[in-house]
């Protein structure tokens, strides 16, 4: 693999760092659902507000973010992500009310929505298109290594220190995203991360590369439903444990850091599987979706002990592990110049799901005064977003060639 260059390894692992600093400090506050609830007399709509809020912010900093990945970098927006991002939380840290903390929530949601176009570029701008869904997948596990360090640290941080000065530990995390972005600007500006031009060896004009995808309805609804059932879940899990199991608030934290262990795992191997065994990235999604809703059914039905936490760990690999597929999927069709711009056009989907359906479930939970209610009401979406995906015609679709030097054979593709 000539292709794997220092360039192409240090724009993974600064990705991957800036989505878990990004993810620790904002859909980490999950973690701390039982201390915000007590602190502000959340109700279980306002918790699930929460991630909801993010993504709201996210939804209107996406498209706009693609357009500014593609015309000024990555750093720059990289830099850009991490300081909004910031700033909301010191917001939040700093409100008295309910309100003003569910502002300081809605404006790092708003830097939140700059980092994945940002990211997604430096991860896969000199990568060929059938290694994507694993670069991706890899990127990707930064949510979730952020959700784990988050359901793992901040709990205890804030049973000792208060739940603000936990979150504040974060802000700090973030500023050195925002350095890091500063560096990759000055190594973009260079031309580090440019694909080099090369002349192809037999002289013809370097071949186009096919890819398969579904309609873009139903590649939309999938997102929109399983973000928001992921975002539901890093919400509401820790809350859903302490009130129908009697989990302490550090067991329940603990809870959520094994599902999102296993959601790391999940990631790169679904990545790896998708790239290797698929012609479409849409097969392994419907796969993926399939187990998720084996695991909500499962947790809808009150499963206790030991198959409990098995359970979470297939919510954490399914529910929540799919996501690096997902966006390899989206930015298929894209040109190579034109990464930060899918990217941010195929996420409105996600954050618009992550807006709607976390307080949605939260809603359902204040009328039933059901859990297994919820739980039922998100596996009933994802069967229906599976089975439009699942029965979705596929597409041939001729995009433009690889990065330059990226040959025929190294893709895997042939046309």
């Amino acid at each position: 693999m000539s292709w794997v260059s220092a360039p192409v390894l240090v724009g993974l692992g600064v990705g991957t760092a800036a989505m878990a600093t990004s993810t620790f400090t904002t859909l980490g506050l999950g973690a701390l659902g039982p201390d915000l609830r007590s602190s502000f007399h959340l109700t279980t709509f306002q918790i699930g507000l929460l991630p909801g809020l993010v993504f709201l912010g996210a939804l209107i900093a996406s498209v706009p973010a693609g357009h500014l990945t593609d015309r000024l970098g990555a750093g720059r927006t990289l830099t850009v992500s991490q300081l909004g991002v910031a700033s909301g939380v010191v917001v939040a840290l700093a409100a008295t009310g309910r309100w003003p903390f569910l502002a300081g929530v809605a404006i790092a949601g708003l830097g939140y929505g700059a980092v994945n176009p940002a990211t997604n570029v430096l991860s896969t701008s000199l990568v060929p298109r059938r290694r994507r869904a694993l670069f991706l997948s890899v990127k990707q596990t930064g949510v979730t290594l952020g959700g784990l360090i988050a359901g793992a640290t901040l709990p205890r941080l804030a049973a000792t220190l208060g739940w603000r000065r936990a979150v504040g530990v974060a802000v700090a995390l973030l500023l050195c995203g925002a350095v890091a972005g500063v560096w990759v600007t000055r190594r973009e500006a260079r031309g580090w991360f440019s694909a080099p031009k090369a002349v192809p060896e037999d002289g013809h004009a370097t071949p186009e590369v096919t890819v398969s995808v579904p309609g873009g309805r139903p590649t939309a609804l999938f997102g929109f439903v399983m973000s928001g059932v992921q975002l539901s879940l890093a919400g509401y899990l820790t809350v859903y444990l302490v009130d129908t199991h009697g989990f302490s608030k550090t067991t329940a934290g603990v809870a959520l850091s094994v599902a999102f262990a296993a959601a790391c795992l999940a990631r790169i191997t679904w990545g790896w599987v998708s790239d290797r065994f698929f012609a479409s990235h849409a097969s392994t999604l419907v796969l993926i979706c399939a187990g998720s809703a084996a695991a909500l059914i499962a947790i809808a039905a009150g499963v206790r002990g030991p198959t409990l936490w098995l359970v979470i760990v297939l919510i954490g690999a399914c529910s929540i592990g799919w996501n690096g597929v997902y966006m390899a999927l989206i930015t298929d069709p894209a040109a190579h110049a034109g990464l930060g711009r899918a990217t941010g056009r195929g996420l409105t989907a996600i954050y618009g799901g992550v807006a709607v359906l976390p307080p949605l479930l939260g809603v359902v939970k204040d009328l039933s005064h059901s859990w297994s209610a919820v739980w039922f009401t998100a596996t009933a979406a994802v069967l229906v977003a599976g089975t439009a995906l699942a029965i979705s015609p596929r597409h041939r679709v001729r995009v433009g060639a690889e990065a330059p030097g990226v040959s025929r054979a190294q893709t895997g593709i042939t046309t």
